[in-house]
């Protein structure tokens, strides 16, 4: 993957999964058919798999606090 297509896809990734759980509340992601579970792993396998900015780092840090149990 080219790194500029990688780099809007990993956008528009973190972009949608921080809207998704913005919107819901954690009881509503937990009764959801895609829990706070889906949303973290998600994240990681983002973290893992591409190369990302500081920025982005950040704010998938933040989510992730945000799915905390």
């Amino acid at each position: 993957m080219s790194g500029a297509h990688s780099a809007k896809l990993v956008h528009s990734e973190i972009l949608h999964i921080k809207l998704v759980v913005g919107r819901l509340s954690t009881s509503e992601l937990d009764r959801s058919g895609l829990p706070r579970a889906y949303w973290r792993k998600r994240l990681h396998n983002v973290r893992q798999n591409h190369q990302l900015s500081q920025a982005q780092f950040d704010e998938i840090d933040r989510i992730l606090a945000t799915l905390q149990e």
